[in-house]
């Protein structure tokens, strides 16, 4: 992928263009050294000219023309600390002879954290009479985050970055890590030599996915991704879903592209990854596309983008998961720009697994300076609440770019160079609270035939019992059965496992109360159809004492009809269990009714009434001990059992 780099840009004074034919000084001689730069500028002989301009300076100090000459040449040159002196020099002489030195002193001790200093430059620059619509409009901002930045260097956050093992961290450069929601895998970006040089011999070096996977909470030696992905040209930026089966990655120069840099996906089964396939048209475009930011279950991408039809320079893209086609291609809907964009850049989104919390970088609001990362929370109406700084020392004078929170919320992944000898490294920090996103937690595990437990792909959907919207839907792995699910705190949902030629497996975890807060394993044995065979239907769901059937039941009765349509042989009878609470009359009568309102409604829902049937068991068949709470919630259950197939 093609570096973007960011470079401080200030109002050049063209002194090589200079016609003016009075100078500052009356100096012949500075006068003549002065002229020398000039020619040696012209020659980009930028040391040398700097020479002579020094010597002018030094036949007269108030020799304004040399000094902000010099000022432009050490900007060029990057040598900051110098360009400042001598524009401090030039504004203490004479702060109306050129302007915008007072502009570009006040930007540069911006770019240093200077803050006080810069939010006087920027007041005495915007006293002056006679300056530019835009550079009073940058000044106006810009005081804005000198005086945003001395309020939050008042109250730092607590913030003691870790640099992670040297097991992934190398004398080259790592950086874009993204974690799996269990934190045993990291993908992440390493600059590596490719043993080729420019023409001015310079050595080459290419972008290229490596991971490491964690065991007994030591991260394992880190190892090249994939031959499939990794190619002798530049990848990086990826993102991954929260089982580490999907990467979403930018890739520049393909065959196959459709611009300059396009965002490509591949998909790993067992321990293999795809060949790279490219997003498509709804996504890609002739312009710039870059950055993805995956949604933890693969539906929604967020991406930057510089085509034109944006609100500024980069902008931040979504594009929803519309179907994933028989050769394995994704087709996405058209992407559409998100609301927190600015005139300015937004850069490296990242959303959270819960799929409520984004943080994005932007150039453009209020901040630290440079770029500071923000975030946003997602409304109970779809849209996005306002941008909110995170402020120091997370956001620094310098860039702040790429974020990455685990699914828990309490730690945070960058890269820095903050330690020269070693490039830039991944670092892990601690979330500060207030600014910890909802908490995830996930269910994982395998799925596999009950009998000869060979490993099965079977589709997975977690759905909101309340409001029935799906929140995952995937596919466990075909080579070994693993799956993992996100669950979102706050929430109640229904689980549900099915595969062609198996009873379906169903189950609901309460999070709304903290009930489940804790990561679980879960293995799910499938049963073939059988004669016999008798499945628990745990997402039916009744009132108290009450054979009327609850809303959040849909679901289960749905899955249940699609496997009696989809297999038109088969026939069950519907089973109503009780715990042994009260008279076995009235447990009974509440046994028999509850699968009669379960039969019931699947008649309504197009089943022949002649394959299905139901009975009332009471209490006579228990599966848990009645002499326990816990006991007795397994015994009060609905089945279902295969009479015929």
């Amino acid at each position: 992928m093609q570096r973007i780099l960011f470079i401080f840009l200030f109002l050049s004074f063209s002194f090589v263009s200079f016609s003016q034919k009075k100078y500052t000084t009356e100096d012949k001689k500075a006068i003549k050294f002065y002229k020398k730069a000039q020619e040696l500028s012209r020659l980009r002989h930028t040391d040398e000219a700097l020479v002579y301009l020094e010597k002018a300076v030094e036949r007269d100090n108030r020799f304004m023309e040399a000094l902000l000459f010099s000022a432009d040449l050490y900007s060029d040159q990057g040598k900051s600390q110098k360009m400042i002196a001598v524009y401090e020099q030039a504004v203490a002489i004479n702060p109306s002879f050129f302007p915008n030195a007072q502009f570009n002193l006040a930007n540069a001790y911006l770019k240093q954290g200077k803050y006080e200093k810069a939010l006087s430059a920027y007041q005495a620059f915007l006293n002056i009479g006679k300056i530019s619509v835009r550079n009073r409009n940058i000044s106006l901002h810009q005081l804005k985050c000198c005086e945003f930045a001395l309020e939050a260097m008042k109250h730092p956050s607590d913030f003691n970055a870790q640099c992670l093992s040297d097991s992934i961290n190398t004398k080259a450069d790592e950086y874009w890590p993204s974690l799996t929601a269990d934190e045993q895998t990291l993908i992440f970006t390493r600059l590596i030599p490719t043993g080729r040089f420019d023409k001015n011999q310079r050595e080459l070096f290419q972008e290229d996915f490596c991971y490491s996977e964690k065991q007994d909470e030591i991260w394992m030696e880190s190892q090249a991704l994939s031959e499939a992905i990794n190619t002798d040209r530049n990848e990086g930026a990826q993102t991954i879903t929260a089982d580490g089966r999907y990467m979403y990655f930018t890739a520049c120069g393909r065959k196959d592209g459709r611009g300059r840099c396009d965002i490509y996906y591949s998909k790993k089964e067992g321990d293999t990854w795809s060949k790279p396939i490219n997003c498509g048209a709804n996504i890609n475009t002739k312009a710039w596309e870059a950055q993805p930011s995956i949604s933890a279950d693969g539906r929604c991408l967020y991406f930057v983008s510089n085509r034109k039809s944006g609100k500024g320079k980069m902008d931040i893209w979504k594009s929803e998961l519309l179907e994933i086609l028989e050769d394995g291609r994704q087709r996405w809907t058209q992407a559409e720009n998100l609301i927190i964009n600015t005139a300015g850049n937004e850069m490296s989104p990242f959303i959270h697994a819960s799929n409520k919390y984004l943080v994005f970088a932007s150039d453009a609001l209020v901040g630290m300076g440079a770029y500071d990362l923000f975030q946003v929370n997602r409304l109970a109406n779809g849209e996005w609440s306002e941008p909110k700084n995170l402020s120091y020392p997370i956001n620094t004078y310098n860039d702040e770019i790429g974020l990455f929170i685990n699914a828990k919320g309490d730690k945070g992944y960058f890269s820095s160079n903050r330690v020269a000898s070693k490039g830039r490294d991944i670092y892990e920090f601690d979330m500060p609270l207030d600014l910890q996103p909802p908490k995830v937690s996930y269910l994982k595990g395998k799925v596999y035939d009950m009998d000869d437990k060979r490993p099965l792909s079977a589709k997975l959907i977690l759905l909101d019992i309340e409001s029935r919207d799906t929140i995952a839907y995937l596919y466990s792995d075909r080579q070994k059965g693993e799956y993992l699910v996100c669950l979102p705190e706050g929430q109640d949902y229904l689980f549900h496992a099915e595969a062609d030629g198996y009873l379906f497996y169903s189950d609901h975890f309460k999070m709304k109360e903290g009930e489940f807060d804790q990561a679980q394993k879960k293995d799910i044995p499938l049963q073939a159809i059988q004669v016999g065979t008798e499945v628990v239907l745990k997402n039916i769901f009744f009132e108290t004492d009450s054979w009327e059937i609850k809303p959040e039941s849909e679901s289960e009765l749905n899955s249940l009809y699609n496997l009696l349509a989809l297999n038109k042989n088969l026939s069950i009878e519907i089973a109503g269990h009780t715990d042994n609470t009260g008279s076995e009359l009235k447990n009974q009568t509440l046994s028999e009714n509850r699968a009669k309102a379960v039969y019931s409604s699947l008649i309504k829902r197009g089943i022949q009434a002649d394959r299905l049937s139901f009975k009332g068991y009471a209490s006579s068949k228990p599966i848990g001990d009645n002499r326990t709470e816990e006991g007795k919630a397994m015994n009060r259950r609905t089945e279902f059992k295969v009479i015929k197939k």
